[in-house]
């Protein structure tokens, strides 16, 4: 470029800054290319635009207490909740020396079972689990009354949690011990047992089952990780057997690597109610909500949503201990078909549900708003669910859009567009 060329570019680069300046000691005008509009929010509560709602998951739950993470161990008022699993199978021949030969088992010197305390009522002192011998033909199907014969006999063994983890040790006397996870908030127990308690049954390849009771000296309310809790050889039941082998006539002592349940469930009573009339979150078996928003156009198509709540009323007033309380997540479908409509896991919401007296439920959707802003074919349908889901009883039970007096309302902050001059 020549001289008089760049004289020409610079002049007109001067001409466009100048257009639209910014005055250090006055405000800023800029009048022929900036909009003169403020920036303005509007918060609304819009009564009629959930449309329809619905709740889904009884007496079938999206997730059933033989697959929940956690299994609930209660002893309450008018509840009744009992962990129940049973283990694997173990070899009942060992290779004991250098070469392939293996040896039978002749005994059983003891045994230690785990389980993890996933939460716990701080408030509800001497926490004790009592350990009962089940039929290893348990399984998905069984109902708490089908155990009423094996719960009403004398435990196998009860240990006194919080006397455990006053010793910071392990009890030399009964060899259990514990450990505490102040961070995740878990407590790992080890139970020691004996073969005259767990006697080994070489039809059933060293199979065991066993039921679990709670109690305290108020509402006692836990609940134990399960083989579905995400890491089942480190959280879920386990039962190591110290095995006696016959090697060359003599006894020798072998301690066999613990295997995970091979099943874990557990029962209640009484059965949970069904959904009825209610919109319902939660609970056990676990119910999901679908809710379909009907959004005013100027609010999707040409706003930026700052805040979104659904303002529920509560139908019934929520059962459990604070160690129940649990999280409401809100998903928006990628596809609404009704029950089976497939989530989307990026775009949530989550709302904290204490165990508290209720009248007004608010549940966060700030995001899924946001999303349906952004795209305007996305369907405004959204699902609520517990989490965990199915392994905790506390259900939230709700008012739905066929109730007009006590529908749900949406709770909207939003801010127009802002206008740029063309």
């Amino acid at each position: 470029m020549n001289r008089a060329g760049a004289r020409s570019a610079a002049l007109g680069l001067a001409v466009l800054l100048t257009a639209c300046s910014e005055k250090l000691t006055a405000p800023g005008s800029c009048p022929d290319f900036c909009s003169t509009s403020s920036l303005s929010l509007t918060d609304t509560v819009l009564a009629g635009a959930i449309t329809q709602d619905s709740s889904f998951g009884r007496p079938i739950g999206y997730v059933n207490p033989h697959n929940a993470v956690a299994l609930p161990a209660v002893s309450l008022p008018g509840r009744e909740s009992r962990p129940i699993f049973r283990t694997g199978q173990i070899p009942l021949r060992y290779v004991m020396g250098t070469d392939t030969t293996t040896s039978a088992v002749i005994g059983v010197d003891s045994l230690r079972l785990t389980v993890t305390i996933a939460r716990r009522d701080t408030a509800a002192h001497n926490l004790t689990l009592s350990l009962y011998a089940l039929p290893r033909t348990i399984d998905s199907s069984t109902a708490f009354h089908d155990l009423d014969g094996p719960f009403a006999a004398a435990p196998i063994r009860r240990v006194n949690v919080d006397s455990l983890i006053a010793i910071g040790r392990k009890n030399p006397v009964t060899r259990d011990s514990a450990i505490v996870d102040d961070i995740n908030h878990r407590i790992t127990l080890w139970i020691g047992l004996d073969s005259a308690q767990v006697p080994l049954v070489p039809a059933d390849s060293g199979t065991a089952a066993f039921g679990i009771r709670v109690s305290a000296d108020s509402r006692a309310s836990t609940a134990l990780l399960s083989v579905e809790s995400g890491q089942p050889t480190i959280f879920g039941p386990q039962l190591k057997w110290f095995l006696k082998v016959d090697s060359l006539g003599l006894s020798v002592a072998h301690r066999n690597p613990a295997p995970i349940a091979s099943f874990d469930s557990f029962v209640y009573d009484p059965p949970a109610l069904p959904v009825g009339s209610f919109l319902v979150v939660g609970g056990v078996p676990a119910a999901r909500t679908v809710v379909r928003i009907d959004l005013p156009r100027m609010i999707r198509d040409s706003s930026r949503v700052i805040r979104a709540t659904l303002e529920f009323i509560a139908a019934a007033q929520l059962e459990g201990t604070p160690a129940d309380s649990f999280a409401v997540v809100a998903h928006p479908v990628i596809a609404d078909f009704g029950a089976k409509s497939p989530l989307d896991t990026v775009h949530i919401d989550v709302t904290w549900i204490p165990i508290v007296p209720l009248d007004t439920v608010r549940v966060d959707v700030t995001n899924v708003l946001a999303l349906w802003a952004t795209d305007s074919t996305k369907s405004t349908t959204l699902v609520l669910r517990a989490a965990p889901e199915g392994a905790a009883f506390p259900e939230l039970r709700l008012h739905s859009s066929v109730d007009v007096p006590q529908r749900p309302r949406l709770h909207i902050t939003y801010a127009p567009r802002y206008p740029v001059k063309p």
